[in-house]
């Protein structure tokens, strides 16, 4: 493993332990916010190790990398949605931050009901700081699981000839 890709790792872990102290100072420990701070911890935990001693994983990153993919895919099943401030509405599709959102304003209660009643029909946008965030867990989901799967079967080394294997 190059000393660049050791570097990396050990800024993507000192990073994703700043992510976790944001969210604590800035959400504390609610619900979903929780879960996020653990897996980022964690994680960055994972990365810093990985870094600081040079473990190479091989073959998964591309497990990691897909199976981010799917995590990001799969969190837009997470729906928030809600009316407020008079008559506006909001809906945000992703876990852990809705990443995905749309919203809409209407005249009357009536009008914005209508438009709650079929949220599928508004424009979208994407929240790229909340879509980073989203990957950066899933990411490190992933990589808590892969990683003591690759470390598991990781092949032995092949014995020295003439030396006695360890006990």
């Amino acid at each position: 493993m190059g000393v660049w890709w050791r570097a990396l790792l050990v800024t993507a872990g000192a990073a994703s332990l700043l992510m976790v102290g944001l969210a604590m100072v800035s959400h504390g420990l609610d619900g979903y916010y929780t879960v996020f701070a653990l897996v980022l911890a964690l994680g960055g935990v994972l990365l810093l190790w990985l870094g600081a001693t040079g473990r190479a994983l091989g073959w998964a990153w591309a497990a990691v990398a897909v199976l981010t993919l799917v995590g990001l895919g799969a969190s837009l099943l997470a729906e928030r949605t809600g009316i407020c401030c008079m008559f506006g509405y909001h809906r945000g599709l992703g876990y852990p931050w809705p990443w995905l959102t749309s919203h809409a304003e209407a005249d009357t209660l009536v009008a914005i009901e209508a438009v709650a009643a079929s949220p599928q029909d508004l424009a979208k946008q994407v929240d790229l700081l909340y879509l980073l965030a989203d990957a950066a867990f899933w990411g490190e989901a992933a990589l808590l699981l892969v990683t003591p799967l690759a470390l598991l079967l990781r092949r032995a080394p092949e014995p020295v000839p003439g030396k006695a294997p360890l006990p």
